[in-house]
């Protein structure tokens, strides 16, 4: 139920006639028309055209324009393109400004009141008076001169007269009323045969109309007759204290709406049931304050009533019945079932309780809450379980608590237990005893392993913790067998709430709190869990199977319908639940659904397969909409209505039919932010919770900006930036080629020069190593002959040549090192190991020591260092090795070479007596020779590590980029 009054916007609470148009509700009011659209009144006064405030009732052209009939203000006419209301230009004068109701029939209008008509024809442009009177013979008559009316019957409201009304229908105007029988129809100004005059010959008809199968509700003094098409009385409806009926309604239900009235001065409005003639009166049902004063059912059976004070009420989904913390203590529901044919049990969080389905009467079956009720539909079997214990419908006592029932096969009854399940069979003394204890039921990723719903059916138990499935086959020795589990695909937070088994299709179904998944288990060994995408990410708590196959889904966000996988309908609050929040399903026999929430219980019919209802009605005011760039927001007027659901009413937009849409609030106009120059194409759609998205509605967005705003200008101006920086890349690039050619010419001067020192470097080598080398022999071998010449003649001058002869072979030995660094092919860094290695072993040879080395360098055997490297190193290792002889009393020496992270390492190590930290200070035993050396070098460093009694390492280091 929804209510309004002035304060939503209402022009007024004292409300007459009521008219669907157009997918919103017009509403006549005692201060002008209001036009509802689901959400929001906008209203038509005096200052909108109106000659009267008093609108009183409506009527459609053909030509789709709505007319108005107001009191004392004539006919109007609303103008859609213009939004504004217009007078019509032909009634303006006597009877037709005091019109209460009109019809049109093709190019003829009929106005009337209660005793009254008035006539005009479009086409032609005349018009009439129509004076209707019952004369002495019961029968209605017409005159349009009030001299004309002869012998007419005094009326009488109070006692047995009734109003003047007119109807249409099968393309004929028929009027009825006053005290006349039967119904004629009209023509023009003429009244031709009577209608239907078997069925209505003798009845003083009040109200006339049209039902959806194409036959009719006629109303009398006392009874409403349902015709068929044909006009035969297929049904006969009771009306309380001989009250007579104006308007009628026949819901898709069968149910009758109508407005009866004593007299002309009260209406009370009544909804009849057409299976056992019961009724009851809407005005009471809906507590309103003051009296009703009209009622109108529109296109999707929704009710309205308007009031004589107490503004607008809608009633929606007509055949909910509801059940809220007005009947029961605590609202919050547990579990429900049904007790017996015509009793529905359940439980609140405080108590339980019995609803007669036939009475409709509630009563309380039990002073506690029952966690769970099973009742079987194959015996009287009944088993209910609460949080301290569980018992039969025959009070025998199950020695178990805080446990639900979880279903009984031949092993006994099933009771889920935290993390187990329990099985118990009745005793011989007609006990129940404990059978049987299952634990230890695979757990996912969720380690509570706490079980949230088990199905025990004949050999079969499927098992659901909080994060897994398990399929078990039950063998009659109390065995489990696993037959396989499903957990994967659920995620580390993702919890259990229901599983359910259809069986005619072979699916279980898997209720978490992100969502919905479907099993085919007709294949077990390649079933997996599927996702519903239709339910991402909600919580959906309980499932139920109704007898048409459908699976009723409740949720955190409402109650879901699926039709063989297939999300058919929603339903929220804005449907007419008492919560979002559904916390139980359940189908009674009867095929009603009834649905628990934390709220309350409601319970809707289930004969047929749900639908869903019809989208919201959204379309955009203009077919081009104008706009200009420097506009900071483009405001769209758009029209959207949805008289069901409104609360939950979604739009969306895109500006492409290829681009995203976009969701927006609800308003008069869609506000967009500024786009650039173009043409657009608009789209629009919505949708409410239990519909489908509405056809999306295109409209054209055409943007002007300003110059310099256009593709085609940036585009220019794109070519223009390209061209010139195409122009001033050649610039710099025929300016950066003759540096290139600069920088190549002075590299091959430099490759040149380089090759030119190269070969004089070997030249030099070679010379001075010929040269040297020869004459250094000579001298040589000329001492050593002198020597044999006079030994033993002279002994000083023998020590002299001796003296000659040493001193040349020794500066010979150092000579040597000089000349060899001195070509360039021995800077290479594997050229420069071999040298001191080679030297190492023949200088280590005579020695009681034992020489080993090692080289590892990746691929950097032949990385040239800098000219004069090659020399300093080796003097700096030669150093090092005659230090060792000296000073080291080593048994064993070690060298090596490697390159680690672009570093060189070069070091000689030994297992000596060491080197005291003093020394190291001082600078003894070569070491500032070897400091010196390395200073020489520059980019190298020269560590000494030394622990006596350990020996003594020396560690050259640079990098392979010398520069660094």
């Amino acid at each position: 139920m929804h209510h309004w009054t002035k304060k939503d916007g209402l022009a007024h609470n004292y409300a007459f006639m009521m008219k669907e148009y157009k997918g919103k509700l017009w509403i006549g009011t005692d201060d002008g028309v209001s036009v509802f659209d689901g959400k929001s009144f906008k209203s038509y006064g005096i200052k909108d055209g109106l000659k009267s405030p008093y609108v009183i009732g409506f009527t459609e052209n053909y030509s789709d324009s709505l007319y108005l009939f107001t009191w004392r203000g004539g006919i109007h006419v609303y103008d859609e393109t213009a939004d504004s209301i217009k007078t019509y230009p032909y009634l303006r004068k006597g009877k037709a400004q005091r019109l209460h109701r009109g019809l049109r029939i093709k190019n003829e209008i009929y106005g009337w009141q209660w005793s009254g008509a008035y006539y005009f024809n479009e086409e032609k442009r005349t018009s009439a008076s129509l004076f209707l009177y019952t004369s002495v013979d019961s029968t209605l008559q017409l005159t349009t001169k009030k001299e004309g009316i002869k012998s007419p019957i005094n009326l009488n409201f109070y006692k047995k007269s009734v109003p003047l009304g007119f109807a249409r229908y099968q393309n004929k105007m028929l009027t009825y009323g006053l005290v006349s029988k039967g119904v004629r129809v009209v023509e023009g100004t003429e009244l031709k045969g009577h209608f239907f005059q078997e069925a209505l010959g003798d009845k003083i008809v009040s109200g006339f109309n049209k039902t959806r199968d194409g036959g009719a509700l006629v109303g009398t003094r006392g009874k409403i007759y349902k015709l068929t098409p044909e006009g035969e009385i297929s049904h006969e409806y009771i009306i309380p204290n001989n009250y007579y009926v104006n308007q009628m309604y026949q819901l898709k239900n069968g149910t009758i709406i109508a407005s009866v009235h004593p007299n002309t001065t009260i209406q009370k409005s009544i909804a009849i049931n057409p299976k056992d003639n019961s009724y009851f009166y809407l005005d009471r049902k809906l507590q309103t304050k003051s009296t009703s004063a009209a009622i109108y059912v529109d296109s999707k059976d929704r009710i309205w009533l308007s009031t004589q004070g107490d503004g607008l009420y809608m009633i929606e989904n007509f055949d909910f019945n509801y059940i809220n913390i007005k009947d029961i203590e605590s609202p919050h529901i547990l579990s429900i079932n049904q007790y017996d044919s015509n009793h529905i049990i359940f439980s609140s969080t405080s108590k339980s309780y019995l609803i007669n389905m036939e009475k409709d009467s509630l009563s309380v079956f039990k002073e506690f809450p029952l966690k769970s009720i099973y009742i079987s539909e194959n015996d009287s079997f009944q088993v209910f379980s609460t949080y301290t214990k569980s018992f039969t419908n025959t009070n025998d006592s199950i020695p178990i608590r805080w446990s639900r029932f979880a279903g009984r096969n031949d092993a006994g009854l099933w009771y889920m237990q935290e993390d187990s399940l329990k099985v118990f069979q009745r005793k011989k003394d007609n006990n129940y005893a404990m059978k049987k204890v299952f634990w230890r039921f695979p757990k996912g990723k969720i380690k509570i392993p706490n079980i949230s719903k088990a199905i025990v059916k004949d050999n079969r138990v499927w098992v659901a913790t909080k994060g897994a499935v398990s399929l078990y086959e039950y063998s009659k020795n109390y065995k489990l067998t696993l037959i396989k589990t499903w957990s994967g695909i659920f995620k580390q937070w993702e919890w259990i709430n229901d599983i359910n088994i259809d069986d005619p299709n072979g699916y279980l179904w898997t209720a978490t709190t992100d969502g919905l998944y479907i099993l085919d288990y007709t294949d077990i060994e390649n079933a997996t869990l599927k996702k519903i995408k239709s339910l991402d990410n909600v919580n959906c708590f309980t499932l139920k199977f109704d007898h048409l196959g459908q699976l009723w889904v409740g949720s955190m966000n409402g109650l879901a319908v699926f039709q063989d996988g297939i999300l058919i309908r929603e339903f929220d609050e804005s449907s007419g639940l008492l919560s979002d929040q559904v916390t139980s399903i359940f189908e009674s026999s009867n095929h009603q659904m009834w649905i628990g929430t934390h709220r309350g219980m409601i319970n809707m019919p289930n004969h047929s397969l749900v639908k869903n209802i019809s989208p919201p009605i959204t379309l955009w005011k203009q077919e081009i909409y104008e706009a200009h760039s420097k506009q900071g927001a483009i405001q769209l007027p758009i029209d959207v209505s949805a008289l069901s659901e409104m609360e939950s009413l979604r739009l969306q937009y895109k500006l492409s039919q290829t681009s995203d849409w976009i969701d927006f609030p609800y308003q008069n106009t869609l506000t967009i932010s500024n786009q650039f120059p173009g043409t657009y194409k608009l789209y629009l759609r919505g949708k409410t919770t239990g519909s489908e998205w509405s056809v999306p509605q295109e409209a054209t967005l055409n943007v002007e900006g300003y110059f310099w705003e256009y593709p085609l200008f940036k585009v220019g101006i794109i070519i223009l930036i390209l061209t010139s920086v195409v122009y001033y890349s050649n610039i710099l690039i025929k300016k950066e080629k003759g540096k290139s050619t600069e920088l190549k010419k002075i590299l091959k001067q430099k490759t040149a020069a380089q090759d030119k020192l190269t070969r004089v470097r070997k030249e030099i080598a070679q010379d001075f190593h010929d040269e040297m080398g020869n004459k250094l022999a000579s001298i040589t071998v000329l001492a050593d002959l002198a020597a044999m010449k006079i030994k033993g003649k002279d002994e000083d001058t023998e020590k002299i040549l001796s003296r000659i002869e040493t001193q040349s072979k020794q500066l010979y030995t150092g000579t040597r090192d000089f000349i060899w660094s001195i070509d360039a092919q021995n800077d290479e860094l594997g050229v420069i190991y071999d040298y001191i290695k080679d030297f190492g072993e023949e200088f280590f040879d005579d020695l009681e020591i034992r020489y080993h080395t090692h080289k590892e360098l990746a691929g950097y055997d032949h990385l040239s260092l800098p000219q004069s490297w090659s020399l300093q190193l080796v003097f700096i290792f030669k150093e090092a090795m005659t230090n060792i002889a000296k000073y080291a009393h080593a048994t064993h020496v070690y060298l090596s070479l490697s390159i680690k992270n672009s570093m060189v390492t070069f070091s000689i190590k030994d297992n000596g007596v060491g080197i005291s930290d003093e020394q190291i200070v001082k600078n003894g035993n070569g070491l500032k020779n070897m400091k010196a050396r390395i200073n020489k070098l520059g980019a190298a460093t020269l560590n000494i590590e030394s622990n006596a009694g350990k020996g003594t390492a020396i560690i050259v280091q640079f990098k392979i980029n010398f520069e660094e």
